[in-house]
């Protein structure tokens, strides 16, 4: 049995924190999960982006979900509106990230908003976990596939492993990359 988790629009903005939960996603079957997104998130996701970034084009927003939905297996949650009316949050932007949490018979949020609290969640018995806790937990769990993973990002992005580790941890990743130091 697979533990379902599911990556919020603020966990998949940062290129290099992205990266490495699509790669997650590719190697879920290492680590016994079933890692989900919706067009939705993936679109507020790009949002965001193109906020921060005003060069990035709707084009490569386009490429960019493309890429990210064909790059891990079966991730798209959808009609999931039915679900909506469960879905009590304090901020109504979140309420279709925990309605497709609640559809998708998700675990874990992965997720830095403070929004998904216990009040909101545990009525669906789903709990939220920060990136750096969701990585180190995986690193816990296979040493050897996230190992594997970051050196899989050192290579693409041909940089040294430490390079990457140096990165993460400069993006929070704190936790993750002192295990990786190990």
């Amino acid at each position: 049995m697979s533990f379902r988790v599911l990556y919020d629009a603020n966990a998949v903005f940062g290129a290099l924190l992205r990266s490495i939960l699509v790669r997650v996603g590719q190697h879920q079957v290492e680590f016994h999960l079933r890692v989900f997104l919706t067009d939705e998130i993936l679109d507020e996701m790009l949002t965001a982006v193109s906020d921060k970034y005003p060069d990035f084009t709707a084009d490569q927003g386009a490429s960019l979900k493309v890429a990210m939905i064909n790059a891990i297996p079966d991730c798209l949650l959808t009609e999931f509106a039915h679900a909506m009316d469960k879905a009590e949050i304090s901020d109504p932007k979140d309420k279709h990230v925990l309605a497709a949490a609640i559809h998708g018979r998700v675990q874990v949020i992965v997720t830095d908003d403070q929004d998904f609290d216990t009040s909101s969640l545990d009525p669906h018995s789903i709990e939220s976990q920060n990136p750096d806790d969701f990585l180190t937990d995986l690193f816990d769990l296979n040493e050897a596939a996230m190992k594997q993973i970051v050196g899989e990002e050192a290579s693409a992005r041909g940089e040294t492993v430490d390079a990457v580790v140096d990165l993460l941890e400069q993006r929070g990743l704190i936790r993750f990359a002192q295990h990786l130091r190990r």
